[in-house]
């Protein structure tokens, strides 16, 4: 099993340049530190055209730090290095700092592979609470989703996020998200040619069904960069 810890820094647009900055030189290196034979991501936000949604804005970071356990990834959280990284971070008030952790579930191409995350352009979506059959939002969206998002022409990779129950030694605002998707291209203009595709109008015919649920939606695409890879990659 793979534990996904993300951390999201939200706030006005054309801010993103110091946090990349602060996620390559301070932040990335302190949780390799932390944990060694993680894997490490930095993503940074896209521009997309989307036909049914309008284009969000305000996504200024990811990083993302794989671990294999719960264990492994509130110890790693709880080094000091990470705990003065995360004081370093640049000062902005108009910044929105939270934090995550998923279990992975890789899902299945419309040929049946399930090929490891190697393309660089992610559209990233999340699911928050407030929900009240949240298992069944869960079970609903994995048994219908994944299975439609397959067929864009081009794509490289199905992921899906289960939130977890961890503890943040640096108290970071949790995120509140359930649930995540993640569905993975070469470039921006193979996302861009899969939104307008037949499978995207099926996936929003497909969300439509869905049992009702009063929590927000987010979707942002971002490119991503490895910092450090695990010895498996």
């Amino acid at each position: 099993m793979t534990i996904a810890y993300f951390l999201h820094v939200d706030g006005p647009p054309g801010r993103q340049n110091r946090l990349q900055s602060w996620a390559d030189e301070v932040f990335g290196p302190a949780l390799n530190s932390s944990y060694q034979g993680g894997h490490i991501e930095v993503f940074a936000p896209q521009t997309i055209d989307d036909p049914y949604l309008a284009n969000e804005t305000g996504k200024l970071l990811i990083v993302q730090a794989n671990f294999t356990t719960t264990d492994q990834l509130e110890t790693a959280m709880a080094h000091s290095a990470v705990a003065d990284a995360l004081a370093m971070m640049p000062a902005d008030s108009a910044f929105r700092v939270t934090a995550e952790a998923f279990t992975i579930k890789t899902c299945p191409l419309s040929d049946g592979s399930t090929p490891p995350r190697r393309a660089a352009l992610s559209f990233v979506v999340r699911y928050y609470r407030p929900i009240e059959e949240e298992q069944v939002i869960i079970d609903h969206y994995i048994a219908h989703h994944p299975p439609i998002m397959a067929h864009f022409p081009r794509i490289r990779n199905v992921l899906c996020y289960v939130s977890i129950d961890w503890q943040d030694a640096n108290n970071v605002a949790p995120s509140n998200s359930y649930l995540g998707n993640e569905i993975v291209f070469d470039n921006i203009e193979d996302l861009n040619a899969a939104l307008i595709s037949d499978a995207r109008h099926d996936l929003r015919a497909d969300f439509l069904q869905f049992p009702s649920h009063a929590g927000e939606s987010t979707h942002f695409a971002m490119l991503r960069r490895v910092l450090f890879s695990a010895p498996a990659d």
